[in-house]
């Protein structure tokens, strides 16, 4: 239910965001700032998984809940522990990362139990939550401005990612009056809007190279190694956009944040 693959790109995300500012420099803010955000991330992933059970009967039945394997009450007390260890764990970061905190696990809980159903609101909350995730980690260097490129970026790769996902969850979605963009518009309409935001993300992994923030290096690595990868998805969603399909666009696009992370390090 956690989704260890999301803590850890969530937990190198945060270390990333401060090792890119001129003040980088290791201190105990980051190594607690990494954890913190890497239990917000599982505990957000578990709570939602408790609001969606009803839909994942549908969409996902061999997750934990649906399939019998843990109890709700057990996903409760799991959610609870890494919510309280994050709390607790950022009172000791300085006062900017603990707002961060409390905002963002508020935030995301209420994304579950409300948003998520909504045309829009649950995706761009999403995005923000993640691109929030690179102010959290140059924050832990007193540098918070330092993770503003890094989170555009995060914010148009998750909006898109979010809205395929959306798609994949279509049915069930349905089913439950849960009315997210896709279900009012439809596969087409929101496949464009992919499509768009993949478009401006593309444009915009230039603009660090060319206003000489990141070096060549970040550039070929982001041009080969992401935008390869959002163009292609923008296309084959086109040609094929059957559940099965899109969960494996979800899961390239996640691997694929990977690649982003190791562009902008090493572009540094």
């Amino acid at each position: 239910m956690s989704r260890p693959l999301n803590a850890g790109i969530t937990f190198v995300s945060v270390w990333i965001a401060a090792f890119i500012s001129p003040k980088f420099h290791l201190n105990p803010k980051l190594i607690l700032g990494g954890f913190v955000a890497a239990c917000i991330a599982a505990g957000a992933n578990i709570v939602n998984d408790i609001f969606d059970r009803d839909i994942d009967r549908i969409n996902k039945p061999q997750r934990v809940l649906p399939s019998g394997l843990a109890s709700v009450r057990e996903a409760w007390i799991y959610f609870a522990l890494l919510y309280g260890v994050a709390l607790l764990l950022s009172v000791f970061c300085n006062r900017l990362m603990l707002e961060i905190t409390v905002v963002i696990a508020l935030l995301l809980v209420y994304y579950s139990a409300k948003l998520k159903r909504t045309v829009l609101w649950g995706n761009l909350t999403v995005s923000a939550a993640s691109a929030m995730t690179f102010i959290y980690g140059a924050a832990a260097v007193d540098d918070w401005r330092a993770g503003i490129i890094p989170a555009v970026f995060a914010f148009f790769f998750h909006f898109g990612r979010e809205l395929i996902k959306d798609l994949q969850d279509l049915k069930g979605d349905l089913q439950h009056q849960a009315i997210t963009f896709a279900g009012r518009f439809g596969a087409k309409a929101s496949i464009l809007l992919v499509n768009v935001l993949f478009a401006v993300l593309i444009v915009l992994t230039f603009v660090p190279y060319f206003l000489h923030i990141f070096n060549a290096t970040y550039l070929w690595i982001a041009a080969l190694g992401v935008d390869t990868v959002l163009l292609f998805t923008s296309v084959a969603l086109w040609l094929k956009n059957d559940p099965a399909t899109l969960g494996k666009f979800s899961h390239l696009l996640k691997l694929d944040m990977l690649v982003g992370l190791l562009a902008i390090y090493l572009g540094s």
